[in-house]
């Protein structure tokens, strides 16, 4: 998926409260008149809060030692979120859980998603907020067992490949995943970190990652002589995704205007630029 502390934002919006007149005094031969019943007061509108998935995805989304939740799209959506009057709760699993828990309704939305035709049947999708570059990664020594310039060259040498559990990797990488001559030569892990451990263990020879992604693990884990990026292999546009089964298409819309008036004011790239620079 250093920083400032974020603050789960919310916005109240409240509604002006009705006033009530008061009766003039009758004269002295006329009866009184009943005054006239008080206009109630319009009570506060409920807060919008909404459950945000996430998994383990540094430096979009993680824990810092302090156990709060950090990264850039934590930070981009509490943001996004703010501008449409929700806040945000954290909830963390693994992503194939999310998508499942998102098509319930158990989490209202997730972060870095694709838009698919099938998922579009539980889910709305936000306009598009930022790009996904994945990367083939890995040893030192690759280049020679492995050679070729495209993944399919690399898998027709042999090379196994570590991927993530209901990640989409791009059109290419999935016609490749869903053909049978190949399907073998991708091995799947519950989160990308796996992957990473793998490679250096030998139980692999790469592994498909967001380039930001496996940076920010390769550092933290010292591995800049042991790992290293093979080659682009798709880039893509990602969305916030809501479930149907708890959100309303007009909230959607709201997250919408929300995204583009930052992006007006330059607010998406002040907070990109912490991460990705």
């Amino acid at each position: 998926m250093r920083l400032s502390t974020l603050a789960a934002v919310f916005l109240v919006l409240l509604g002006a409260p009705g006033c009530s007149r008061e009766s003039p005094t009758p004269a002295a031969s006329a009866p009184a008149a009943p005054a006239p019943d008080p206009v109630p007061a319009t009570a506060p509108a409920e807060p919008c809060r909404l459950t945000m998935g996430w998994d383990p995805w540094e430096p979009y989304h993680y824990v810092d030692p302090a156990g709060e939740e950090k990264g850039l799209d934590v930070e981009l959506v509490v943001a996004i979120a703010a501008g449409a009057g929700c806040g945000i709760t954290f909830e963390r699993d693994h992503w194939a859980n999310l998508l499942r828990r998102v098509a319930e309704g158990d989490v209202d939305l997730i972060s870095g998603a694709t838009e698919t035709e099938e998922r579009k049947t539980y889910a709305w999708f936000s306009e598009p907020y930022r790009q996904e570059v994945f990367v083939l990664f890995t040893g030192p020594d690759a280049d020679e067992r492995f050679p070729g310039g495209t993944l399919q060259a690399k898998l027709d040498a042999g090379m196994r490949v570590g991927v993530t559990d209901a990640y989409l990797y791009g059109g290419g990488v999935e016609t490749l995943r869903d053909d049978p001559a190949y399907s073998d030569a991708f091995v799947g892990a519950a989160i990308g970190e796996t992957s990473v451990t793998r490679l250096v263990n030998g139980e692999i020879d790469g592994f498909l990652e967001d380039r930001f992604v496996a940076a920010a693990v390769i550092r933290r884990r010292g591995l800049e002589e042991q790992v290293s990026a093979d080659l682009v292999v798709s880039t893509e546009n990602v969305r916030l995704m809501f479930s149907k089964a708890s959100v309303d298409r007009e909230l959607v819309e709201r997250f919408n205007e929300s995204m583009a008036r930052m992006r007006a004011a330059g607010e998406f790239d002040a907070i990109q630029s912490r991460y990705l620079h």
